[in-house]
């Protein structure tokens, strides 16, 4: 069972089953976990037990008695093995037309996600690979051989805890599954012992070869043979030797005599008991010592069968290249003939759109036309054919109205896999999602192009930096010792010129800077902004990151037609740039172009559905025209997306909308969610207090939010926190002091037109002369973004 990150985590293509659903009136559905060829995991809340599980279901499509019987098989014998380093497997069910299993949810990646982020040290490889000894152990002494053993297959809790899973092609080594066969071709070739691949019979020794395998692959960051294919890989174990382990330097002397008996390619002169291997490697780990890092993990969470950008027998780091040609295969096509010009027209899609990116030279369809139906697409050959560095190859699949798309980036050096993904949708409109899949996909190979083109800048201690930093920014981490900021600024020290990291350490700098401070030794964030800015527009100017920074750096000083100029640029560089198209979309809102803004937020959305807080701001555009429907789908779809509805900006805005137009009965609801859930340190807790208080005097909110004001030193921050106060002083009554504070945000650098042509509460206000001049005020500001650049002519 085979995940993709990326998938839709809301409902499982084919099933018809979404999150919510309770399936066989005790399991519900909580969230898509991955699909496979056989069928969907999904992370469920079993309320027989009260608990969180995995339950893996057998599509209906596949549900052969061959199927069936390899479902009742993973059943059988994975109940054998009861080891905390063994997924446990609790129960066969039916319900309907269904064939389903339940199993241990484990929150964590896969061990293959984890080593294609950034390969562990030799101390956690060694202690991993302990951890696998052990389950398997456990597993022989069961009587069971895994047979199948990779690092898609190995998961690595949150924890530190290792978990083996997928017994499905397991067989028994007694009992009565032994009538089964145990020889034949079957497992993942790249991790194959010698035995498997020549067809002899598969015992334990075969698991200990491919943990030999998994271990090497984490030490060095590939696979100790080499070949065009994964069965080329595999059958090199027949006829090549193994490599000279003692002489790799990543390899300690100790090790490299124990991975030799491993990976023997004679099954008598390996190692026999994965308990003696366990006992073996934790000797060498006492030399070792213990890794204190922190073990490096997405906040996003997973469970069985997840799949890594890299494929299996891929060598866990891709070799670095900064060159950038690259050609689209035409995509293969699986479904009814009369639609298979949808994968003709994606892979032209597909081209147009990665074209248009600065710094990538793009293989037009004519010179990739000849490859449509060659059977064998070797990289490699390819490349050296058509003269690029990387490939494109990808199936479009059809079943009824629905449609998959799969992509691969692959290296024509090595010929492996440095990317894929895996992108499902409806055919309803099929030139509409042609586009957007054209976008996405060009979206995600810029990024890990980027990411290849600059990783040989760096050591892997300063890219385990950068992927943690990024991480964290996505979850607005970026201040503290462990922050965002702090982990670019640690990548930097080893590698001053590495350019992804200053164009995110700039974009740390300044989200840093917009958040108010509450610590008086806190860093001059606007001084080390500035200067993160200037740094990153001299060392890394190619990048749209860069001119991201450039921009938000603008606005946040009130520069508004320099900021719309940079992402103008920015644009230019990566149409594709999701980031870019969401801050945009913001700065259209506010500045007179609302329309424009949202279909920007939308794209945004759509390039990278990670960008999930562009939803609140379509949702108050929204609601800010009174359309409260349209402003609650959004709220439903960040909450959906997000899976909680604490979250502190969004908790805020629900909070205003409720107090425009005065619905008491939207209030309460909100003042008893944040009774408990919203920090008391936090600037923006009074704001939500004060909205939801039945009264509050016009001293009481002068005291109250001058203490706000006082922490924040970002001019942009200070502009809404006014806004903020303006709309406690209307709801409670204080129309002048409203009128002070939004004076005072537009003599400073309110740009937000849009609040003040709609905002119901300020209604009283737009009378008054004051309020009109400040209205014409910012108007000027917002008209001035968009104003063509004035020339003079000779006269």
């Amino acid at each position: 069972m085979a995940q993709t990150e990326g998938d839709d985590p809301t409902i499982a293509v084919r099933t018809g089953i979404a999150v919510g659903d309770v399936f066989a009136g005790r399991y519900e559905i909580q969230k898509l976990l991955g699909r496979g060829g056989m069928g969907s995991v999904f992370r469920v809340h079993d309320r027989e037990v009260a608990e969180v599980i995995a339950l893996k279901l057998l599509d209906a499509t596949m549900a052969t008695p061959e199927a069936i019987e390899r479902f009742r098989r993973e059943v059988r014998l994975a109940r054998r093995v009861t080891h905390r380093n063994a997924a446990r497997t609790y129960d066969l069910g039916e319900h309907q037309t269904w064939r389903f299993l339940t199993m241990e949810y484990v929150d964590g990646e896969s061990l293959r996600t984890h080593i294609a982020r950034a390969r562990p040290s030799g101390a956690r490889a060694v202690e991993f690979a302990i951890q696998i000894a052990r389950g398997l152990a456990a597993a022989h002494e069961a009587g069971v051989v895994h047979r199948d053993l990779k690092p898609a297959n190995v998961l690595v809790e949150r924890s530190g805890r290792i978990v083996i899973t997928d017994f499905g092609i397991a067989r028994a080594l007694q009992g009565s599954d032994a009538t089964l066969q145990t020889g034949g071709l079957l497992g993942t070739p790249a991790y194959m012992a010698p035995e498997q691949i020549s067809g002899a019979r598969v015992e334990a020794p075969a698991d200990l070869y491919a943990l030999g395998l998994i271990l090497y692959e984490m030490l060095t960051g590939r696979l100790p043979f080499s070949g065009g294919s994964p069965m080329a890989v595999a059958l090199a174990r027949l006829h090549q030797p193994l490599p000279e382990l003692a002489s790799d330097p990543n390899i300690p002397p100790r090790l490299a005599e124990l991975l030799q008996r491993c990976l023997a390619r004679e099954v008598e002169q390996r190692l026999h008991s994965a308990a003696e291997l366990a006992e073996l490697l934790g000797a060498i780990s006492a030399e070792l010592g213990a890794d204190s890092g922190t073990l490096s993990m997405p906040t996003a969470s997973f469970t069985k069968g997840t799949r890594s950008p890299s494929g299996p027998g891929v060598a866990a780091t891709p070799t670095p290249s900064s060159a950038r040609a690259l050609a689209v295969l035409p995509f293969r096509y699986r479904g009814p003939e009369s639609e298979s010009y949808v994968a003709e027209t994606l892979s032209d899609e597909l081209i147009d759109v990665l074209s248009t990116m600065r710094g990538l030279r793009v293989s037009g369809s004519g010179a990739t036309a000849r490859f449509a139906d060659a059977g064998d697409r070797d990289p490699r050959t390819i490349g050296a054919e058509l003269g690029v560095d990387v490939i494109v190859d990808g199936t479009v699949q059809l079943a009824g109205k629905r449609v998959r798309i799969s992509a691969r980036l692959l290296d024509v050096g090595s010929g492996f896999q440095l990317w894929s993904e895996r992108y499902d949708g409806a055919l309803e409109d099929v030139f509409e999602l042609q586009d957007k899949m054209g976008r996405r996909i060009a979206e995600a190979l810029r990024l890990k192009l980027e990411d290849i083109a600059h990783r040989g800048e760096a050591p892997l201690e300063a890219i385990e930096s950068y992927l943690r930093a990024r991480q964290l920014a996505r979850t607005w981490d970026w201040k503290g010792p462990h922050g965002a900021a702090a982990l670019y600024e640690r990548c930097l020290a080893l590698a001053p010129e590495f350019k992804p990291a200053l164009a995110g350490h700039a974009i740390a700098c300044l989200r840093a800077w917009f958040l108010p401070s509450w610590n008086p030794d806190e860093p001059d964030w606007e001084a080390r902004a500035c200067e993160a800015v200037q740094t990153a527009l001299a060392g890394a100017p190619e990048l749209a990151e860069t001119h991201l920074a450039a921009a938000i750096h603008s606005v946040q000083h009130g520069e508004y037609k320099p900021a719309a100029e940079s992402l103008r640029q920015a644009l230019r560089i990566a149409p594709t740039y999701a980031a870019a198209h969401e801050y945009l979309g913001r700065l259209q809102i506010e500045a007179g172009r609302p329309e424009q803004g949202v279909a920007h937020l939308e794209l945004a959305v759509e390039l990278d559905p990670g960008l999930v807080y562009a939803l609140p701001d379509i949702a108050r555009h929204h609601a800010l025209r009174d359309d409260i429907d349209s402003y609650d789908r959004q709220i439903a779809r960040f909450v959906e997306a997000t899976g909680r509805d604490t979250d502190l900006p969004t908790t805020i805005l629900e909070i205003r909308v409720a107090a425009w137009y005065g619905a008491k009965d939207r209030i309460a609801r909100v003042r008893e969610r944040i009774t408990d859930n919203l920090p008391e340190t936090d600037s923006l807790v009074s704001f939500a207090k004060t909205m939801t208080a039945a009264h509050a005097s016009i001293d009481e909110l002068r005291a109250i939010f001058q203490k706000v004001f006082d922490a924040a030193s970002n001019p942009r921050f200070a502009a809404l926190l006014r806004q903020l106060g303006a709309e406690a002083a209307m709801f409670h009554g204080h129309e002048d002091l409203a009128m002070d504070y939004i004076q005072e945000a537009s003599d400073g650098v309110l740009l937000d037109l849009d609040w003040l042509e709609y905002c119901p509460l300020l209604g009283p206000l737009r009378e008054r002369a004051q309020f009109e001049a400040a209205r014409a005020l910012v108007r000027g500001r917002a008209e001035a973004v968009w104003a063509a650049p004035r020339v003079d002519k000779a006269r």
